[in-house]
């Protein structure tokens, strides 16, 4: 159901991971450098410097690291202040905190460059694209900061006993819509996108913000009515709207109570069915699932993390039955549901 160019750019995306992993050398060009289209293409890290935040620069917590930002466009510093505004510790100070990573965005949106350490990481010539091209390699140096168990493809919130509710779906699922209710609705947000997990199990969230897609637009709009407001920006080929999360930050990891495997389905009776462990880590592992140097010990601490708590996969018809299902679930209960759908 994609469009061609979104297909392709998603697949380019993957593509590049897989160079910059090791795992191509096609002696190509762009396994050494290129250019950022915008969204298409993730940038390549840089290797993590302590050194004093630039005077000026935004210092931002994210997860565990400290990360300095200067951005020199007052267009694209007006784009990014309110979606980063959770991270900011504190806003513009003046300098000299020690941080472990470097961020600028040179230039303006006719021509921006974007360095990590000193060191170009991307270039584009639109404001989307340095908007992008910033919250993505956020993303990635929050994901590969510090050691991690995996890292889930999908969306954690925090439920209001403190610990965390699991959301693991692959692109489509419909994660993100019902992950930005559940946050409007109370629960705090980890992230809707991908969740870093510690070695000891417990999820990380970057504080980054929502990324809604238009299909989720009318279902979202009484929930978050900032949503009508924010500025639309190309990510992939695609309009999309970023937004940042209600509530406070949390800044501290937190240990999954639920993991939940949801799927949005129109037209279907809903859905809930318990999964076993072994279901569980299949489940992460289809739905893109980032796991860097799995070893022995690694696979035993996969195991025993698949193995608590209680899983279900979830699919409903629509947005208000998914938010009854993950109720009743969190709750420790399966919901009721009407006879012709199996539990």
């Amino acid at each position: 159901g994609l469009a061609v160019a979104a297909a392709e750019a998603q697949v380019g995306s993957l593509v590049d991971g897989w160079r910059r992993a090791g795992l191509l050398d096609d002696g190509s060009e762009a396994s050494r450098a290129w250019r950022f289209e915008p969204g298409e293409r993730v940038p390549r890290l840089p290797e993590p410097v302590a050194a004093p935040a630039p005077a000026g620069a935004w210092r931002l917590a994210l997860a565990e690291l400290s990360v300095s930002l200067e951005v020199d466009s007052t267009e694209v510093e007006g784009g990014l202040a309110p979606l980063l505004a959770p991270l900011l510790a504190p806003l513009r100070d003046g300098g000299g905190s020690e941080v472990l990573h470097r961020l600028a965005l040179r230039g303006g949106p006719e021509g921006w460059t974007l360095e990590g350490n000193g060191d170009p990481l991307a270039s584009g010539t639109d404001a989307d694209g340095a908007v992008v091209a910033t919250l993505r390699t956020l993303t990635e140096l929050g994901c590969r900061g510090g050691e991690r168990l995996l890292v889930v493809h999908g969306a954690g919130l925090v439920l209001p006993d403190g610990r965390g509710l699991l959301l693991v779906a692959p692109g489509g699922s419909g994660k993100t819509t019902l992950a930005a209710a559940l946050n409007a609705d109370g629960l705090g947000l980890l992230g809707d996108d991908v969740i870093p997990v510690t070695p000891d199990g417990r999820l990380v969230g970057l504080g980054l913000p929502l990324c809604i897609k238009p299909g989720s637009f009318p279902v979202l709009a009484s929930r978050r009515p900032d949503l009508g407001r924010a500025s639309t920006v190309m990510r992939l080929g695609q309009p999309v709207r970023f937004l940042p999360p209600c509530g406070p930050r949390v800044a501290h990891p937190v240990t999954p109570a639920l993991r939940l495997f949801p799927s949005y389905r129109p037209g279907e009776a809903p859905r809930v069915e318990p999964l076993s462990p072994a279901q569980v880590l299949r489940g992460v592992v289809e739905a893109e699932a980032v796991i860097r140097d799995l070893t022995q010990a690694k696979l035993e601490a996969l195991a025993l993390w698949a193995e608590a708590g209680p899983a279900y996969s979830v699919s409903y018809p629509d947005l208000e039955t998914g938010l009854e299902i993950v109720e009743g679930l969190r709750k420790g209960r399966i919901p009721t549901l009407p006879p012709s759908a199996p539990v």
